[in-house]
């Protein structure tokens, strides 16, 4: 029987299939095992982990550079005679429970986000039998593997890197160590525990050709700048609301979208899987070196057994509260990695008297056929879940638009349901239901239908007023809970009854939800209305003092039409309503719109209509004399759309520094309105000015922190504005002579 320890691999292709086990790591990481704590504060940690990496790493790599032929075990036995084989259960054990960590995080996801009636033994023992193919195979199977999955991984994560970039928000970021450095200390020794890394290459790299130190340096680099970075992005595009994430990395990936590109989940649930298998592999044929080095014959026999003891713990896991704290945390994890990565090397490095020669040599044919076979059981493992979940979706009623009202206590739904037929025809379907709650409602909808709702198309929520007047914030738990909502559906509030907006008619047929949407996000471009995403909205609740808002909709001839914005308390009760002209002036502040068009009054009685584009806010904070203080700077540029002056009146440049200056005062104007109406009438903070105030000067924001809304209204708020033409149409006169 051919024994484990004679197949050789790649430095690169080692570390390529470690990098594969950090991006599980990643893709993993939910708050039940961060304890709760902000992702942001993990950022630092990576920085610092990624230094002590190098610490624990160092006795490893000179125990190899020693006996660059052995693993540590063989390094153990050749040491210590027999009381080597001591070690052997200890790193046994930490394999196997490496194993059954991951494999019960993968459970939960399925559980939790995918299928809630899912078989999870029927799950466990599925991917850990799979796992064990390519461990039985061999390391050069499991590298060659590792390596192709590495690469989609790798294009994967920077896809959804690039589209969450494109959302970031800065007021989504807290000043870092506010609470002492505590949650990045903490995140230090999590991250330290999840370091498995580091004892595989103390036992595969005897079996390793090529420069090992130089793959780890790399390796180690890459890795930890894909985790933070990728924090970073995660953190400035959706804040806080990953908080309330099970999976923060899943909502993630379903908020990375653009155009066309809706969401990144689908592609996120494939790679993990690949990773997923990849990394049981691994963990598998390490429990497996520890079985060959005390029983050779017994050893690929022993991954067979250890698939069926993973699956068998990771159920335990799932099932037992007790163990998801023990194994989700940093207390059993943290001394298992720091004696099984750096101290028993440490050991054996002091230990080392003697040198032994090197290990026979011995290549293998048919490898990359092994690395093909088993990359094909994975992708019929995911063809057979994508199966699996096309049936599923077959028996689930898809829901694109949800509209609740409140009467007596009783929540009425109108949701609507999109069919694509032949010709790529929309057929819309309104359905109502009621019930105590959103969810029994939603419960008597699948009685009338035969059909599971599905939320996960669903672009719009619309609350009707009578749900503002109760407070919308108890209302959204439902939505946040549930991970098949999209964190970047609209959210908006009906003028009246959102029954009337979900079943509003163009043309004598229902709008559908997309096309509501659609509409909803031109009116917020040309600056008419200010559309807010469900990560948005919540990320208001409690977030420094600021305020939540909702855009405001009616029915209208052309389906819906804009009706304001309404201003919210922190239980989501209705404050005040801004018309269209405040609107206007709080989306200048917000950045919110890319092109709109005012309407003003020249010094000489002529009417000047023109597109602004190009809109630039900057906000700065500072506290003078005690009192919090902004200066607000708005600027944009301008096309002339409509001028009454004649035809053929001659302009020069006094004439468009008189327009722009008019613009620009006409822009203060509705700056200024905005601002005394929300800050100074209502005390409402739409404007996140309690953050910026929060991230320039942190000691000072907690003097004012818990009487925002008052010192808000008192605070001193100075505007700048600036327009600057940029186009006048056909006119033979030029803007500037």
């Amino acid at each position: 029987m051919q024994q484990a320890g004679v197949n050789k691999i790649g430095a690169g292709q080692l570390f390529l299939t470690l990098f594969v086990g950090r991006v599980v790591f990643l893709l993993s990481m939910n708050t039940v095992l961060v304890g709760g704590e902000s992702l942001q504060e993990l950022i630092p940690s990576c920085l610092a982990s990624y230094l002590l990496q190098f610490l624990l790493f160092l006795p490893l790599w000179l125990l190899h550079r020693r006996r660059p032929d052995q693993n540590l075990l063989q390094a153990a036995k050749s040491l210590l005679g027999r009381f080597g084989f001591l070690f052997l259960p200890l790193y046994a054990l930490y394999f196997l429970f490496f194993a059954a960590y991951l494999l019960s995080l993968l459970q939960l996801f399925m559980a939790n986000i995918m299928e809630p009636h899912a078989s999870l033994p029927l799950i466990a023992i599925v991917t850990a039998l799979s796992a064990s193919y390519a461990a039985w195979k061999g390391i050069e199977t499991i590298g060659r593997t590792g390596a192709i999955v590495s690469v989609f991984a790798a294009c994967s994560l920077a896809a959804i890197f690039f589209f969450l970039s494109l959302k970031i928000n800065p007021l989504n970021f807290v000043p870092f160590f506010e609470d002492g450095g505590k949650q990045a200390a903490s995140g230090i020794l999590l991250l330290l525990a999840r370091s498995d890394g580091l004892t595989a290459i103390a036992f595969l790299g005897a079996q390793t050709r090529g420069r090992l130190g130089l793959g780890f340096v790399i390796w180690n680099t890459v890795s930890y700048a894909v985790i933070a970075g990728l924090l970073a992005v995660m953190t400035g595009a959706m804040g806080a609301y990953l908080g309330d994430q099970l999976f923060p990395f899943y909502a993630a990936a379903s908020f990375a979208e653009m155009g066309a590109v809706q969401g990144m989940d689908a592609v996120l649930i494939g790679i993990w899987i690949f990773c997923m298998l990849v990394k049981l592999s691994t963990d598998l044929y390490l429990l497996r070196l520890c079985v060959e080095s005390a029983a050779p014959r017994a050893g690929k026999w022993s991954v067979l057994v250890g698939a069926v003891l993973t699956a068998g713990l990771s159920l335990a896991i799932c099932s037992m509260r007790d163990l998801q704290k023990l194994f989700y945390g940093s207390s059993l994890f943290l001394p298992f990695t720091l004696v099984c990565a750096a101290g028993v090397p440490l050991l054996l490095l002091i230990c080392d008297l003697v040198r032994r020669g090197k290990a026979e040599k011995k290549g293998g044919k048919g490898k990359a056929k092994k690395a093909a076979a088993l990359l094909l059981s994975m992708l019929l493992v995911f063809s057979a879940s994508g199966c699996r979940e096309q049936i599923r979706l077959n028996r689930r009623l898809l829901i694109e638009g949800i509209g609740i009202d409140l009467q007596d206590e009783t929540f009425l739904l109108t949701v609507q349901t999109t069919k694509i037929t032949e010709g790529e025809t929309r057929e819309v379907s309104v359905y109502t239901a009621e019930g105590p709650s959103i969810l029994e409602a939603l419960g008597s909808l699948t009685q009338q239908t035969g059909q599971d709702p599905l939320y996960s198309h669903a672009l719009v929520v619309v609350f009707g007023r009578s749900c503002a007047d109760a407070g919308i914030s108890g209302m959204l738990d439902f939505f946040v809970r549930n991970a098949e909502t999209r964190p970047n559906a609209q959210i908006m509030m009906a003028e009246g009854d959102a029954s009337e907006v979900l079943t509003a008619k163009r043309e004598e047929k229902t709008v559908s939800a997309k096309v509501l949407g659609e509409i909803l996000e031109t009116q917020n471009m040309n600056g008419n209305i200010a559309r807010i995403t469900l990560t948005d909205f919540v990320n208001h609740f409690g977030n420094d003092g600021a305020c939540p808002y909702l855009p405001v909709v009616r029915p209208a001839d052309e389906g819906v039409e804009a009706a304001g914005t309404a201003l919210l308390d922190q239980q989501g009760r209705i404050l005040a309503v801004l018309d269209e002209k405040a609107t206007r002036g709080a989306l200048y502040l917000l950045g919110g719109f890319d092109r709109g068009l005012e309407t003003v009054s020249l010094p000489d009685g002529s009417q000047l209509t023109a597109e602004l584009h190009d809109l630039k806010t900057d906000i700065t904070a500072l506290v003078r004399d005690g009192t919090p203080a902004f200066s607000i700077s708005i600027r944009c540029a301008a096309d002339i759309g409509a001028l009454d002056g004649g035809v053929g009146t001659r302009y020069g440049e006094s004439a468009y520094a008189v327009m722009e200056q008019t613009l620009a005062e006409e822009i203060k104007k509705e700056t200024q309105t905005a601002l005394d109406l929300c800050l100074g009438e209502y005390g409402a903070d739409i404007f996140l000015l309690g953050r910026r105030l929060h991230q320039a000067n942190p000691k000072e924001w907690q003097k004012y922190a818990e009487q925002w809304p008052q010192t808000v209204s008192q605070a001193v708020i100075s505007v700048q504005t600036k327009v600057e033409i940029a186009r006048v149409g056909q006119e033979d006169t030029p803007a500037i002579e």
